[in-house]
């Protein structure tokens, strides 16, 4: 028995996970093209055929691309999305999404023996009305296994520590550097916008909820594994995240956590709880 975890690409470019069991094969956004989401499935020795559920995020284009729904409705995978981010997407792609499986706003599932739980985070603009985290769990021996997982959010707030809480895998967003972020080319509505409550998570706030997370746990194994995600190419670098949160932790006191950078076009290593 095992709970097995691996990010195909994480970025503005696209974004993509698949966390499977002996009885589920969960794809999380599908914010690549089909050829990259089937390239690097079958590297993991997974085909489309063994996928059992994507779940949606979000819907912004790095999340849900046109191909990415392709991929999924060529190889009839079930999609749970809830019903907001449904109405976003078919804003954008129109009939393509009415296939879709919606996800109840709130309501706990199961897809196979992966226990998905759902809670709202920050990150909205015009085009999106609403973005999710969520908890996967599996049980195994007696014991509950879980995987956090927060890829796009302007804030950290106490309800998206206490969901996280006990993650033994965690995925959390850790987007831009403030000076790289104030001095860039971008816009200054875009970068404020960034910056926002509603934007995305400068490294500061990544490191400071990833210590929160792991001195309120209580479980055995929690935060073993840490994935940094969605790191700007123009206001971050993944040594700048990763000195960011290490010097975090190691002011507090926090030893033991296994740290990653998840990239924009490659293949994080698989993770797998046993």
């Amino acid at each position: 028995m095992s709970l097995s975890f691996c990010i195909l690409a994480s970025g503005s470019n696209g974004n993509c996970s698949v966390i499977w069991t002996e009885k589920a094969t969960v794809l999380i956004d599908c914010g690549c093209s089909a050829k990259y989401i089937t390239e690097n499935l079958a590297a993991l020795g997974i085909f489309p055929r063994n996928l059992t559920a994507a779940v949606i995020t979000h819907a912004h284009a790095d999340h849900i691309s046109a191909s990415g729904i392709g991929f999924l409705l060529k190889n009839n995978i079930p999609i749970y999305l809830h019903e907001d981010i449904f109405e976003d997407a078919f804003r954008k792609y129109g009939k393509k999404v009415e296939e879709y499986i919606s996800m109840p706003f709130y309501e706990n599932f199961k897809i196979g023996d992966i226990a998905v739980e759902s809670f709202e985070v920050y990150h909205r603009d015009k085009n999106v009305s609403r973005t999710f985290g969520f908890t996967f769990s599996h049980e195994m021996n007696a014991r509950q296994y879980k995987i956090g997982y927060v890829t796009d959010t302007g804030m950290i707030c106490g309800k998206i520590i206490r969901n996280l809480i006990n993650s033994n895998i965690l995925v959390l967003e850790s987007n831009y550097n403030r000076i790289m972020l104030n001095s860039s080319f971008r816009p200054y509505d875009n970068k404020k916008w960034v910056a926002s409550s509603w934007g995305h998570l400068a490294n500061e706030d990544a490191a400071s909820a990833i210590a929160k997370i792991k001195m309120l746990s209580t479980g055995r194994d929690s935060l073993k594994y840490v994935f940094l995600a969605h790191i700007s190419s123009h206001h971050n670098t993944h040594e700048l995240a990763l000195q960011t949160v290490k010097e975090t932790l190691l002011s507090k006191g926090i030893l033991g956590i296994r740290l990653f950078t998840a990239k924009r076009k490659r293949r994080c290593p698989v993770v797998s709880i046993r």
